[in-house]
């Protein structure tokens, strides 16, 4: 196969990810599973897999300033029903503003993408005429549209109105850099990772281009990929338990991937990882196999689950929107709405509550979960009561090195933005919320 037509069939596929998740609700992940995936993505070399991937990947974390440039670029725009004709332009000009492919490589293939499907053959023209207009203006369309928010109208208002207008301008510039990748290691003396930034707890921030199998230390097990806002949801269990948790029982609910499994494992504690998904606990099965770290793993719904021991502690980890981890999943912006929210907040606080019942008395439960907004965080833990558990409010010194995410409420928050490290591109974490609650005596 002639590498143009290699080219146009990544570039096709990836403009067919993009609208399958703008229009159609999917998830990118879904659609590029080995197993169960898009079947023109499977089609394609490992290679040009991971230029699809890459293109979907960028055009999603930048398409609303790709849609303001490129509305700079026509007189009128197509029908919105052209799906296919708008993800093709823009994950076009997507490579030619943020991924420095060469533009008449980009908009030669684009054209030929447009002409060839019936639907959009008659675009042709126009598609021609767009794009090698926004690529020779493309230094100040950039500028024009540098303010220009990445997030959804619905996402912006509802930040806006959550943390404020700063704080959303600046989740907003952090989320335009991909995100780095974060390890959490056994504690103790482990193999040394070249370059590898020290962070709090026993969380590492990789600064190489090996792949992360090929890293030192991965084979043998010293540690596992875990952003470190993911990370502590363990520590403050450890911190809110007396004498921590080594050698107490502790249920890690929602546990797929099993991250915070193998944190509790590598502490010391007897613990036990519960999923209602066999297919996400095979994974943690996988990582603990190479980690060598031991843990009972328990297939089950949380609501039905019915354990033959009460528990320490518990870390629950609930569904949620999955906003905060929108640096690596720009696809949440596109296929999550606004009216999913309210059904996620009731299903946490029967969680919660459920959770609740599973602790010993004085035992400590970790509500946790990795979205931005404050209808499944701040606002839930404030308005809702249960029974049965009192809320534990925690001072900065909970988490040394992160003492910044203790809020006004004795909870931990953390946004886009936070942990700079002096060069914007290698700072950031993922948002995340984490309140603590501790059984009653009596209950």
């Amino acid at each position: 196969m002639k590498d143009g037509a290699r080219g146009a069939q990544s570039r096709q596929v990836a403009a067919s990810l993009t609208a399958l998740v703008t229009d159609k609700q999917a998830s990118l992940d879904d659609l590029t599973d080995a197993e169960r995936g898009y079947r023109p993505y499977l089609a394609l070399s490992i290679a040009d897999q991971g230029l699809a991937r890459a293109i979907a990947l960028a055009t999603l974390r930048h398409r609303c300033r790709l849609q303001a440039m490129l509305a700079k670029c026509w007189d009128r725009p197509p029908p919105k029903r052209a799906a296919h004709l708008h993800a093709v332009l823009e994950t076009a000009l997507a490579q030619i503003a943020f991924m420095k492919v060469p533009d008449q490589a980009a908009v030669n293939i684009a054209v030929s993408l447009v002409g060839q499907n019936p639907a959009t053959a008659r675009f042709r023209g126009f598609a021609n005429a767009v794009l090698r207009n926004a690529a020779g203006r493309l230094e100040a369309l950039k500028q024009e549209t540098q303010d220009v928010s990445p997030f959804p109208n619905w996402l912006s208002r509802q930040l806006q109105r959550d943390h404020g207008k700063e704080k959303t301008r600046a989740m907003g510039r952090q989320f335009a850099f991909e995100p780095t990748l974060d390890i959490n290691a056994r504690p103790g003396p482990g193999r040394t990772l070249p370059e590898a930034i020290r962070l709090p707890g026993e969380s590492h921030r990789l600064a190489g281009s090996l792949p992360v199998r090929d890293q030192p230390g991965y084979a043998e097990g010293d540690w596992w990929v875990q952003d470190v806002a993911a990370a502590q949801p363990v520590r403050l269990l450890d911190h809110c338990m007396e004498g921590g948790i080594a050698g107490r029982t502790v249920a890690d609910l929602c546990a797929a991937p099993g991250g915070k499994t193998m944190q509790l494992a590598s502490l010391g504690a007897d613990v036990t990882a519960v999923d209602i998904s066999a297919r996400r606990l095979l994974r943690l099965e996988e990582n603990l196999k190479r980690t060598g770290l031991p843990a009972q793993v328990v297939c089950a719904d949380l609501l039905e689950w019915e354990p033959d021991t009460l528990f320490d502690g518990i870390i629950l980890d609930a569904p949620c929107s999955a906003t905060g981890t929108i640096r690596r999943h720009p696809d949440i912006l596109w296929n999550f709405t606004q009216e999913n929210i309210e059904v996620l907040a009731a299903l946490q606080m029967a969680m919660i509550s459920r959770a609740a019942t599973l602790l010993q008395p004085g035992g400590v439960l970790v509500y946790a979960n990795c979205s931005l907004l404050k209808a499944e965080g701040e606002n839930l833990v404030t308005t809702a009561d249960f029974p049965g558990i009192s809320p534990i409010r925690l001072s900065a010194d909970a988490l040394p090195g992160l003492e910044f995410c203790i809020n006004g409420q004795g909870n931990f928050r953390s946004l886009l933005h936070y942990l700079d490290l002096g060069d914007t591109a290698r700072s950031g974490m993922d948002g995340f919320f984490c309140a603590c609650f501790r059984k009653d005596s009596a209950a």
